[in-house]
């Protein structure tokens, strides 16, 4: 099977997966996590004033919802507080537009399979959890693919659409994730970006499809998804037993000469293997590229 690209022009990032590389996505607290002083606290600084604070956990309970209500709520909150509403309503559907940009940018496949209404509907109650506390506007959608499966029996969502949100925000993960590729290895690697989904559906598949068919084929399947480290977008493919293989060989640091003892694999077969696999970027290849 060949990799392919996951869209063209990649440019979406996944919690919640098996890493082959190092580290996570993105450093630090994921979407959602934390609050406000959460930095004041971790580096030892002077507390948040009271007041301060409340001011901020009232914007914060503006923003989940924004809307006359939860405006007048807001100033009722601090009385006296002179800010023009209208300014302070632009900023309230500033932040709301953002999450709604940002989730149908990351989740296009994700939106199309749920219909517009019921997106929206949900894109309102994700809203509501506040993610939009990270300084990258992508990063809160990191928390959207649990959301969904927590909505999901409520809401009578199809059993896919959590798995394949997933998938769609793992797409963006890797290609902005911050592992550094080598460009130069002594031994074969896996790719320090590559990250393994297991899911119960034939997501691979769906998505090559752009979603035309109404849902995925049920049934288990790994699926591998990485930033080639030169076209710098995400590949993806359903595991097989050579990619499996040849990725036994990089983690395990294991030489072709022993695999092909241990395999009876022909020689020249195997390298190959490993050349493609190179080629595609799933592993980094040594300057003799034979994997040994």
């Amino acid at each position: 099977m060949v990799a392919l690209p996951l869209r063209a022009g990649a440019h979406r990032p996944g919690g919640d997966a098996r890493r082959v590389g190092p580290g996570p996505p993105f450093p630090g607290r994921g979407a959602g996590r934390g609050g406000h002083c959460a930095s004041i606290a971790a580096g030892g600084r002077r507390p948040m004033k009271p007041s301060l604070r409340d001011f901020f956990d009232s914007m914060g309970d503006y923003l989940a919802e924004p809307g006359p209500e939860s405006l007048a709520a807001l100033y009722a909150r601090h009385p006296g507080w002179e800010a023009p509403r209208e300014r302070v309503s632009l900023y309230g559907g500033f932040v709301l537009g953002h999450v709604r940009s940002a989730l149908d940018k990351v989740f296009p496949l994700t939106r199309q399979a749920l219909g517009q209404d019921a997106w929206d509907d949900l894109v309102v109650a994700f809203t509501r959890t506040r993610p939009a506390r990270h300084h990258e506007l992508n990063h809160l959608c990191e928390g959207f693919p649990a959301f969904l499966a927590d909505a999901a029996a409520s809401r009578g969502l199809a059993p896919f659409v959590p798995a394949l949100a997933r998938f769609e925000w793992t797409d963006f993960a890797v290609f902005a994730s911050l592992e550094p590729s080598p460009e130069r290895v002594e031994r074969l690697m896996a790719n320090p970006t590559l990250v393994v989904l297991e899911h119960d559906f034939h997501l691979c598949a769906y998505v090559r499809a752009r979603g035309a068919a109404t849902s995925p084929e049920a049934g288990a399947e790994l699926a591998l998804l990485w930033r080639h480290p030169e076209q710098l977008k995400t590949l993806y493919m359903a595991a097989t037993p050579p990619a499996l293989l040849v990725l036994k060989m990089a983690v395990e640091g294991l030489a072709l000469a022993d695999v092909v003892a241990a395999t009876g694999m022909a020689e020249a077969d195997l390298r190959a293997t490993v050349t493609r696999f190179g080629r595609d970027g799933l592993v980094l290849l040594p300057d003799d590229s034979d994997g040994g």
